[in-house]
């Protein structure tokens, strides 16, 4: 499903670039949500040297949460290959070409990427990417019904919740920092770019070992709305409507069991408590 279906035709595409390079291709096909994590979680990896993934955020965050969730405990070194519709992490990458991701992979050059754990009452959930709660988490589930419309669809969905502009009464702990009033945003960020090309971390870096997290409380639509079309090239660091935390953990709690955006997916809810994981696998960069 990942970016309406592309993967097919562009492991057409790369095949023959393995192939060349003399490095023999072990495919697995997803038929289903969650496949990716049960290829991941379960696959004998004996003979393998290295997992490659064709897809979009979705799909990097089944497989990494399959790695981690391992029972034998056995990690390979992880390769991206871009075939969704927002690749946040491609973007930090700079490689939105599968052609040019699958030559990073052959390059062998290698990086140790941070996870952070995210544990509610039910369970955990390990986070590449991002965890949104607030106008993210609404974000994203308008998003999913607009999925015909490609990319788009989540500036399509940003600004409708603009313009609803929902604030709610939680309880936000960051590190040692406590907040409790009505919010309209929470964001924490492991990488730079989230949605569709939005820059909402300029500053992060997914090796630093820490969160970068973006707090909006009240605000008129206008700011918002002001707010929203300057992250794309994430100029709105410093804006006074916004609050820009580095920290290592964090903790969401209401008064409602409220759903959160985790790398673009709708999983979790609230309360939970999340910490960054320093260094925890080794990926192709």
């Amino acid at each position: 499903m990942s970016g309406q279906k592309k993967g097919p035709s562009i492991l057409k595409k790369i095949r023959g670039l393995f192939e060349e390079a003399g490095i023999d291709l072990e495919v697995d096909l997803s038929t289903h949500k969650n496949h990716p994590y049960e290829l991941a979680n379960t696959k004998n990896l004996d003979d393998l040297e290295a997992i490659c993934i064709v897809g979009g955020d979705g799909t990097f965050h089944e497989v990494i949460n399959g790695v981690l969730q391992r029972k034998d405990g056995k990690r390979l070194p992880i390769g991206f290959i871009p075939g969704g519709t927002g690749n946040s992490l491609m973007h930090d990458l700079d490689c939105l070409d599968p052609v040019k991701a699958v030559q990073k992979i052959l390059s062998n050059k290698r990086g140790k990427m941070d996870i952070f754990e995210v544990v509610s009452e039910t369970e955990k959930i390990f986070s590449f990417n991002i965890l949104g709660w607030g106008m993210p988490s609404l974000i994203n589930l308008r998003a999913e019904k607009l999925r015909a419309l490609g990319g788009i669809r989540y500036d399509v969905a940003s600004l409708i919740e603009l313009m609803i502009n929902k604030t709610t009464k939680v309880k936000i702990e960051i590190d040692d920092l406590s907040i409790e009033d009505d919010v309209a945003l929470f964001l924490a960020c492991n990488t730079k770019y989230t949605g569709n090309g939005m820059k909402m971390a300029p500053q992060a870096e997914f090796d630093d070992g820490l969160l970068d997290i973006f707090v909006v409380r009240k605000a008129s639509r206008l700011r918002l709305l002001s707010l929203f079309l300057k992250v794309f090239k994430g100029k709105h660091i410093g804006d006074p409507v916004i609050e820009h935390y580095r920290a290592k953990s964090f903790s969401i709690e209401s008064s409602t069991k409220d759903p959160l955006n985790i790398d673009g997916q709708n999983v979790g809810l609230t309360p939970i408590r999340a910490k960054i994981l320093d260094e925890q696998l080794d990926v192709f960069i």
